[in-house]
């Protein structure tokens, strides 16, 4: 049986947060406050740091109890450390009390995932799961249909792109994505399937809020690189 290496679960937990959209992301950027200059992003931010608010997104996105979650961070450890032990409790099948008992000041989260036998499979099933889950709730996708394009290879983005062009169009989504090629944009798939561009631009935002939106997450390479110094 493999264990997962550093780079996998670095990886891997830095995808989840990209991919869980309503909830991961949110919760890196709650854990980190930034300095920003304007009221408006200020006011974002105290609202994104709220305890209520983050604990129940990762209450949410990984079916933990938020006064779980929150007994955690009353305790001193952040939202991000809190995520990434609900990550790795839900990749290995474990309770989140379990996994952040072997969490101490002289060990890292890969030591974790070691020492609780956490494989490389495991940890690549969860962050699919979480995924298909965040595509049904974003983009009204089937489930199991998003986990079986995600197993095939296909970038949640592409997915919930696909999804959403593939309602409007009313063509089988397989159709749709074997219209996106490296050398066109989603946007000439939506004029090549007849999609005007007012359609085009809502489905665009929903896909995009859903799987992969620009923010505090910065990208899955970013974070990445990020979280692979706390493995």
């Amino acid at each position: 049986m493999k264990i997962v290496n550093r780079k996998t679960i670095a990886a891997m937990v830095a995808g989840t947060f990209i991919i869980a959209g309503a909830a991961s992301p949110f919760i890196v950027q709650a854990a980190e406050e930034q300095e920003t200059p304007s009221a408006y992003h200020q006011k974002e931010a105290r609202k994104q740091l709220d305890p209520q608010i983050v604990s129940k997104r990762i209450s949410e996105t990984f079916g933990i109890e938020q006064s779980v979650v929150l007994k955690y961070n009353n305790n001193g450890m952040s939202f991000k450390d809190i995520g990434k032990a609900a990550f790795l409790a839900k990749a290995g099948n474990q309770s989140i009390d379990s996994v952040i008992s072997k969490k101490t000041a002289d060990n890292n989260w890969k030591d974790v995932a070691d020492s609780l036998g956490i494989t490389k499979e495991q940890i690549k099933n969860a962050h699919q799961d979480l995924a298909a889950d965040q595509l049904n709730k974003r983009t009204g996708i089937d489930k199991k249909a998003a986990l079986s394009l995600l197993q095939d290879g296909y970038q949640p983005h592409d997915i919930g792109m696909a999804s959403q062009l593939a309602t409007a169009s009313k063509k089988p989504i397989k159709n749709v994505l074997a219209l996106k090629k490296i050398n066109n944009t989603w946007s000439d798939v939506a004029a090549q399937l007849g999609i005007d561009a007012e359609t085009f631009k809502k489905d665009f935002k929903n896909a995009r809020h859903g799987s992969h939106h620009k923010g505090p997450q910065h990208n899955a390479a970013d974070n990445a690189a990020d979280d692979e110094r706390d493995f």
